[in-house]
């Protein structure tokens, strides 16, 4: 999964600061347009202690997002401040996180940050597709982070969040409100995130309803026609 990148960004940024949360949000709406939301928020003391460097930093990355299309407002909230981004896209296909630009691979991480396993079942139905989708996240696996990756995890607190046109028949996430499911990144290890939704077939469902409307008409109408030879 792409979510990967933004991982290992926020790892380089605030490696040597306090605690950092850390949120990519998934918004797909039925159409297959959405929106996706980047949020970093890094304890507020802890932010003011690294002056300028974390300023200069912050404001790199922010640079590079809005340069790919993003809004980018302030965040504060629970004594972290940071910034929100968001994006919206017309196609859940073309939809871009946050790509390795300059100022990531001054970091070393165009080479570390490769696309993480993702595999998808499809199941066709009469009046239902089922579409399965599992990826890992693992920044372990990337070596970016070497001997302080035990310590990295300790310090932040990263999700992922999405937020799906219709309720999910069966999931992995850690937490659910609704249509909404939010998994717990593990930084210092694998996170799997599965997700399986049942999408209706329309057009069969039409059919079979219009099917049904004419089966009903022509019952009814043998009734009647029987009823009056009667």
């Amino acid at each position: 999964m792409k979510i990967t990148r933004l991982l290992i960004c926020i790892a380089f940024i605030f490696i040597l600061t306090g605690c950092v949360q850390g949120d990519y949000a998934l918004k797909i709406n039925k159409d297959g347009s959405g929106e996706s939301t980047i949020t970093v928020g890094i304890e507020e003391e802890a932010y003011e202690q690294i002056g300028g460097r974390g300023e200069g930093m912050v404001d790199s990355v922010n640079n590079e997002l809005e340069s790919r299309g993003y809004t980018i407002e302030p965040y504060e909230e629970d004594g972290h401040v940071g910034f929100v981004a968001e994006k919206t896209f017309d196609d859940v296909r073309d939809m871009e996180v946050l790509p390795v630009t300059a100022g990531l691979s001054e970091m070393g991480a165009a080479a570390s940050s490769g696309g993480s396993p993702i595999e998808m079942e499809t199941s066709s139905g009469l009046f239902f597709t089922t579409y399965k989708v599992k990826g890992e996240i693992d920044l372990e696996r990337t070596g970016l982070l070497g001997g302080m990756q035990q310590l990295v995890a300790n310090q932040m607190d990263l999700t992922f969040t999405l937020d799906l046109p219709i309720s999910p028949k069966d999931h992995n996430a850690d937490r659910t409100d609704g249509k909404k499911l939010q998994w717990d990144i593990d930084t210092a290890g694998e996170t799997e995130a599965m997700v399986e939704v049942a999408v209706p077939n329309v057009r069969n469902i039409i059919v079979a309803v219009v099917s049904g409307l004419l089966v009903l008409t022509l019952f009814g109408f043998l009734i009647v026609r029987k009823r009056k030879a009667v």
